[in-house]
């Protein structure tokens, strides 16, 4: 078998979530022997993994944002990714051999629609259920009129894309049992599975034990550039600015962003600390009480939850953000229903270390033979024999 994946670009390094879980899935898709594969993207960084089996077609870099986009029928994203030599590389493609089965991996990538040809098995590979994500952030009443009314549009031509790319798949993967669930109650004829990410680093018999002399310190480490992510990011600093300096909490807030936005989260934060595009998380993982997960708004699996987890963290998390995670809710974490709940939360316990230790312990346990990748590659296998 031969499969086609179309995708944004190529994930080597994958220095953020969707490419560790791109990068993910076609590794252990690649490692069943069970297809060749094609990948269509653009450039990324510099590759440093070879993938046997797989073939990589990179036409050039990811373009710019452009504002044409206001004019088109398709997202920003979509716009700039089916650019005229994606869709020319994409036009050659069929001519040069033949694919039993395409995979469009996002559905920023639905632009490919136009240019394949009739009758080939489609797989769509979802992130996120983006007509619901991005109707949530363009929701919020944040930004000036003009800032509000395109991004509207935006999650409009988003929803309109995914529903015809929805219509088209024969199959359909979700990253969680709730974008599954509301995938099937509008596309019931499909071919559907559940592709929660793999993790592949090595976890501890037993977390490290919290005592008084750990650190009272909350981190939460990610990907800060996407609107929803800071969104996130900010509410929660509101919410926790009078809790977290009463209680004398240090919150520290580590990861991949603009260092002038977090400069300036910074001025208007002065309490937190914010460390941005460091070479390593590592340090920032150890000697912490809690990692957070603050994130109401953006759906998808978080990934970070796993790197929690996996060095033995307990997990401080809104509930939403908890789908596809075995965890049990006061068990195995802290669960909130909104910022300002989680802030009380993890006041309350940041103290309690007979919960923590107990709650980092229950959720490794948990999660400990659930997240392999060589099972994911397995599932997408048989997924992509089934279509018809």
């Amino acid at each position: 078998m031969r499969t086609l994946w179309i995708t944004r670009q190529d994930p080597r390094p994958a220095d953020s979530g969707d490419l560790i879980y791109s990068l993910g899935l076609l590794r252990a898709l690649a490692d069943t022997g069970t297809t060749e594969i094609t990948v269509l993207a653009h450039q990324g960084g510099a590759a440093n993994e070879a993938l046997p089996g797989v073939e990589w077609v990179f036409p050039g870099p990811v373009p710019p944002k452009s504002p044409l986009s206001l004019l088109s029928s398709f997202p920003s994203d979509a716009y700039r990714l089916g650019n005229r030599s994606m869709r020319d590389a994409l036009q050659k493609l069929p001519s040069d051999r033949q694919f039993d089965r395409v995979v469009i991996d996002q559905a920023a990538n639905a632009w490919a629609l136009d240019e394949l040809p009739d009758g080939i098995p489609l797989l769509y590979v979802s992130h996120n259920h983006e007509a619901i994500v991005r109707t949530e952030v363009a929701a919020s009443n944040e930004g000036s009129l003009p800032f509000r009314l395109a991004l509207r549009r935006d999650a409009s031509n988003y929803a309109r894309l995914e529903c015809r790319l929805c219509n088209a798949a024969a199959g359909i993967s979700a990253i969680t049992p709730r974008d599954a669930d509301a995938y099937r109650k509008e596309f019931p004829q499909k071919h559907y599975q559940v592709l929660s990410p793999g993790y592949d680093h090595p976890a501890p018999d037993a977390p490290p034990e919290l005592t008084a002399e750990t650190p009272r310190r909350v981190v939460l480490a990610g990907t800060f550039e996407w609107l929803a992510k800071r969104r996130n990011l900010e509410a929660f600093l509101r919410a926790a600015s009078e809790p977290f300096q009463t209680a004398k909490i240090e919150f520290h807030v580590v990861g991949k962003a603009d260092p002038d936005y977090f400069a300036s989260l910074s001025a208007r934060f002065p309490w937190a600390t914010f460390e941005a595009n460091v070479p390593s998380m590592e340090p920032y993982l150890k000697n912490v009480r809690i990692g957070l997960i603050p994130e109401a708004l953006g759906g998808g699996f978080k990934l970070k939850a796993l790197d929690y987890i996996f060095r033995g963290l307990p997990l401080a998390s809104i509930e939403a953000a908890l789908s596809g995670l075995p965890l049990t809710a006061e068990s195995d974490c802290l669960a909130a229903d909104s910022v300002d709940s989680l802030a009380r939360r993890v006041t309350e316990k940041i103290d309690d270390l007979g919960f923590l230790n107990r709650a980092a312990k229950e959720a490794l346990d948990e999660c400990r033979d659930a997240f392999r990748w060589p099972d994911r590659g397995r599932e997408l296998a048989d997924l992509l024999h089934k279509l018809a």
